[in-house]
């Protein structure tokens, strides 16, 4: 025994200390041709943010010379329906996506669920015990409420994607909000609880998603209080831009939300040019960069470069 080797032992992060923001451009669809091609890519996207526990996509609004045919929905839009549609429970697809959106859900309805998700693994899980919900406004007022006139602004049903709502035991929640409910004892739960420890943004198994129509709005509008603790560029070109290379993200043990930013550093300083009168004493947008990690393989594609990067950054840091 005394001439085996002994390891050092080397502590990593838990995953759910350390969050990613990703942000990539709406140009990713650029290139198809078509509703299948497009939603197959941007499936990929999601495969791949629930598998590294991403808790955010944030789709940059990269504004190209306006074609004359006429879009019914622009392509932040579509990425960002077809990112929800991917981490919302089959059995709440119909409530969550309006007619208006169901034409472009198609293709995304014929795909495998993601089996990252618990509540998208099996069919079996439909009918556990715990269940994702949408809070529903209550359906008989009381006669208070009736002279008052004042609209609901909680309520105690859920829709579990039954025929019949869940009322909940002894609890008033805000509408319209995505909950985690234990339809034995009808009380919300956290998701930590009903799905274990690997959560995303603000207890919520799955990502947040939004759009970034300028470069104001990517830094300054996220859903994150207390902001980012970390930017992150990921270059997509080749050309050289004056951001320090990473070479340490936050120790292990402490909490931190980095945001990793995969694009073209012209569609970075276009957007910013445009917001340039909001921030006076920058110089351009290598400013609002800690660092930057290079893909191991140089690549201008978004969908291949993500997985490089996430696996980079949960191997070597």
């Amino acid at each position: 025994m005394s001439g085996m080797k002994k390891f050092k032992k080397v502590e990593k992060p838990l995953s759910h200390t350390r969050r990613y923001s990703l942000c990539i451009p709406s140009t990713l669809v650029a290139d198809c041709r078509n509703l299948s091609q497009i939603t197959h890519k941007v499936y990929h996207v999601a495969k791949v943010a629930s598998l590294f526990n991403v808790s955010e996509l944030v789709i940059l609004e990269d504004n190209p010379p306006r074609s004359t045919s006429k879009k019914k929905i622009s392509n932040a839009k579509l990425i960002l329906a077809l990112l929800q549609y991917f981490v919302t429970p089959p059995y709440l697809r119909n409530t969550v996506f309006n007619e208006k959106f169901r034409p472009y859900l198609v293709a995304a309805s014929k795909l495998p669920r993601l089996s990252t998700l618990p509540f998208t693994r099996y069919e079996k899980q439909d009918h556990g015990r715990y269940r994702e919900g949408l809070t529903i406004k209550m359906q008989k007022p009381t006669s208070a409420r009736k002279k008052t006139g004042k609209e609901f602004k909680q309520t105690k049903y859920i829709n579990i994607g039954k025929p019949e709502a869940l009322a909940l035991q002894n609890q008033l929640v805000p509408i319209n909000a995505r909950v985690t409910i234990d339809t034995i004892t009808r009380k919300i739960v956290s998701p930590q609880e009903a799905y274990g420890d690997f959560i995303g943004l603000d207890s919520h198994y799955g990502y947040h998603t939004r759009i970034a129509s300028s470069f104001t709005d990517l830094f300054m509008k996220g859903p994150l209080k207390e902001g980012y603790t970390q930017s992150i560029y990921v270059p997509l070109t080749t050309r050289d831009t004056p951001i320090p290379a990473l070479s340490s993200l936050s120790a292990a043990g402490t909490s931190s939300n980095i945001l990793l930013v995969l694009s073209a550093w012209d569609t970075l300083a276009r957007a910013f040019e445009l917001d340039k009168d909001q921030f006076e004493e920058c110089q351009g947008p290598q400013e609002f960069f800690d660092a930057q990690l290079l893909c191991p393989v140089a690549t201008r594609d978004v969908m291949d470069a993500i997985p490089m990067t996430l696996t980079t950054l949960s191997t070597l840091f």
